[in-house]
């Protein structure tokens, strides 16, 4: 067994299965299971480090269940993670996040090792699905608690660590850690902790650094220690980082061959996450003839994995983050077609985005027979120096396409800073004009009957209010259009037809004027008592026909959210939101404490997707920067309107950035004035910004009135509420007729006599 141990720790991995196998015959031969169940647990590992993956997992599985008969529970934690890590390889990811909770379900609180183990491979998980910062907080506790870790595995855990830096946008922090871990393995003749550091290493010198004469150097070494150890899948891997390199210094030719090389592999050992990524290479480095069907193969293997984490998987909502690249170029194929396909085209945008929101692609088709003779839905799509429009109205469809400048990118960026900086030094009427010409191009056709835009934004778009845009004729897109938002055009749907509501039904739900305590890490100090907020409830609660619940100070409760939200057509948050970019889980909104109650002063917008809400037609959330969140590569923002949206409400009214309490309460009483009429949701709230926008002085900054966006159906009127003046007139006419009827029967009655 100590050679087969040596064998292995130094890549002699042949070596370590033969000398293991004969072990395990001879433990087997004389009834020691534990000693059996090592010496199978080190054949899995071998073929493991192989990239031999179905081979592996029956020895680990003999050797999890020889440690359950032998009750040794740090075996079987070591063994359910070892499974765990083939389904994980595999690319079966629900299947390695659900036996790592397994395991962390069998920990003993004493067993530091297990608990780290599995914490290790749970952050890994995390990191490969996007998940960044989630992954980083548990290496955190990893490196936090005691252990006896070899200098390889500590070694391991920190370029794990470094892995998250790199990904949240910190590669020298990055670097830092990969120096120490190198610093730590000096000496030690663990080859897959070695491989697996210089491979990141060499990741960060390429897409970082852009030292690529460095990271080819890197690579190379990384491939000829995993040729050492005759590491399919480790050799795999340096193939497709040599041909990234090459392809980056221009060498399209020698970057094609390790890509081929690197396909290989995959096809022979079924490695999902390596062979969609070499078919992508091979699309970029070769033909472009031959590019499209590379990039359609790689699209169905990454669409055939995402499908098999499982509906409403809590894994699968970064899923696409790292893969969008992948869309983007099949999109940008079909532009280049002589005659582009408009469906096909719209099909393929929408394939790349919001795709844990919505499982169905939409059709042209389809999208035209959800769309009135008002409206026109325009999808944005932008990649790198290139950006395409999508416009769809019922009758017509088409695509612009034109080339995206960096100096463009940088007046959109003006724009946005001017927006929300209403003493901003640039103009941003002279920004907006500037770049209507490349944002609204569509427009310019549409039939005189259209006076609504659906906008699916992409990009730095998703933080842009378009009613701020200049039309040919110099008015802006607001005094022209109502305009609503979504993140895909799946999105879309026929309003369907409402109830009447009677008056004594709950209307509104609106939470106000949390009291503010300051109780832990999570509060805003900045967070004062929003007095102002009482009175905009108030005129709410008496806008609105039907009946309305005003929980607001001590009564403004988290759980009545819970009570009252699903079954409320309207809901008003009236409220401090604090958005948290580096981890939208901990995007929360304020409300006040209950004593017994751990947790209740915020509502996490991970709560929130998980209520069901499909009984609720508005969310309003007039807080500070509720439309704000953190940008997913191929999902859009992760923020309170798609949490909302996702959970099944029809639509959100938020903000992308700070207003005054005064200006907001404004703009809500005359937004739910016009709902209240009757009016559209879309046509209220550009009502009430047209109010803002032509009183003059200050308030026409778009700074006051642009910062609140409808996202989601915005096409429909709230439910309808019969009146109590109908219901009282009803009553009085039917009593009227009760008694002429009752009058008449009297009058109608033969003289009688009782009889004698």
């Amino acid at each position: 067994m100590a050679s087969a141990a040596r064998a292995l720790d130094t890549g002699q991995y042949e070596v370590a299965i033969e000398a293991a196998t004969q072990a395990s015959e001879e433990f087997a031969a004389s009834g020691a299971p534990s000693e059996f169940g090592k010496a199978q647990n080190l054949i899995g590992a071998a073929h493991l480090y192989k990239g031999e993956y179905d081979a592996a997992l029956p020895f680990f599985e003999s050797a999890l269940e020889a440690s359950r008969q032998t009750n040794d529970q740090a075996a079987e934690i070591e063994r359910l993670n070892n499974i765990g890590n083939v389904h994980f390889f595999s690319g079966r990811y629900a299947q390695a996040f659900a036996v790592y909770q397994t395991a962390l379900k069998r920990l003993r609180a004493e067993d530091w090792d297990g608990q780290k183990l599995t914490l290790t491979n749970l952050a890994v998980l995390h990191q490969q699905l996007g998940q960044n910062q989630i992954a980083l907080d548990l290496y955190r506790q990893v490196l936090a608690a005691p252990s006896k870790r070899s200098p390889s595995e500590e070694a391991q855990i920190l370029t794990n660590l470094a892995i998250a830096y790199r990904r949240l946008g910190d590669p020298y922090k990055a670097m830092d850690r990969y120096r120490e871990a190198q610093r730590m393995l000096a000496g030690d003749r663990n080859a897959a902790a070695g491989l697996y550091l210089l491979h990141n290493i060499g990741v960060v010198q390429a897409l970082d650094l852009e030292d690529l004469d460095a990271a080819r150097k890197t690579f190379s070494e990384a491939l000829a220690l995993a040729q050492r150890s005759r590491s399919k899948r480790e050799i795999a891997l340096e193939h497709l980082f040599l041909g990234e390199t090459m392809l980056r210094m221009g060498r399209r030719a020698a970057a094609k061959v390790e890509f081929v090389e690197a396909l290989s592999i995959s096809e022979e050992l079924h490695l999902v996450d390596e062979l969609w990524t070499a078919l992508y290479g091979i699309g970029r480095a070769g033909d472009q003839a031959e590019a499209e069907g590379l990039y359609r193969r790689a699209i169905a293997v990454i669409e055939t994995e995402r499908n098999k984490l499982g509906e409403g998987s809590s894994l699968k909502a970064e899923f696409l983050a790292d893969k969008r690249d992948v869309y983007d170029a099949m999109t940008a194929t079909l532009l280049d077609r002589a005659t582009v396909p408009v469906d096909g085209l719209l099909r393929q945008v929408e394939s790349g985005r919001a795709r844990n929101l919505k499982e169905q692609l939409p059709t042209g088709a389809g999208i035209r027979q959800q769309l009135d003779a008002r409206t026109a839905l325009l999808v944005y799509w932008m990649a790198g120096s290139r950006m395409a429009i999508v416009w769809v109205t019922r009758d017509a469809s088409g695509v612009v396409k034109h080339p995206l400048s960096q100096d463009q990118g940088r007046q959109l960026e003006l724009l946005l800073r001017a927006l929300q900086d209403r003493n901003a030094s640039a103009d941003w009427r002279s920004l907006a004009n500037g770049l209507s010409p490349l944002l609204l191009p569509p427009l310019h056709g549409l039939p005189a009957s259209v006076d609504r835009l659906i906008i699916v934004p992409d990009g730095l778009l998703y933080r842009l209010p378009f009613e701020v845009l200049a039309l040919a004729d110099g008015s802006r897109v607001v005094e022209r259009f109502a305009v609503s938002y979504l993140p895909s055009s799946a999105f879309l749907r026929v309003a369907a037809k409402k109830s009447l509501q009677w008056p004594w039904q709950t209307q509104v739900a609106i939470f106000a004027d949390p009291v503010a305590v300051v109780a832990d890490g999570l509060f805003d100090p900045n967070w004062q008592k929003l007095a102002g907020s009482v009175a905009e409830a108030e005129s709410i609660a008496r806008a609105l026909p039907g009946a309305a619940r005003v929980h607001s100070g001590a009564n403004n409760l988290k759980r009545l959210v819970f009570s009252e939200g699903p079954q409320t057509p309207v809901l008003h948050f009236a409220t401090h939101a604090a958005v948290d970019v580096a981890d939208s889980r901990r995007s929360r909104l304020l409300f006040s404490p209950e004593s017994s109650d751990a947790g209740s002063q915020y509502l996490f917008a991970s709560e929130i997707a998980a209520m069901r809400l499909s009984a609720v037609e508005l969310v309003t959330l007039a807080a500070c920067e509720s439309e704000r969140g953190r940008f997913v590569k191929g999902e859009g923002v992760e923020n309170f309107s798609r949490a909302f949206l996702g959970a099944g409400a029809e639509a959100t009214v938020s903000s992308l950035w700070r207003v005054s309490d005064e200006v907001t309460a404004l703009l809500m009483q005359r937004f739910y004035r016009g709902l209240a009429a009757g009016k559209s949701k879309t046509d209220a709230l550009r009502e009430a910004k047209l109010a803002l926008l032509r009183t003059g002085g200050d308030a026409a900054h778009p700074y006051f009135w642009s910062a609140f966006v409808l996202s989601g159906d915005g096409a429909s009127p709230l439910s309808r509420v019969v009146p109590w003046w109908l219901l009282l007139l009803l009553a009085t006419v039917m009593a009227a007729v009760a008694i002429i009827a009752l009058v008449r029967g009297w009058r109608s009655r033969p003289d009688s006599k009782p009889a004698r």
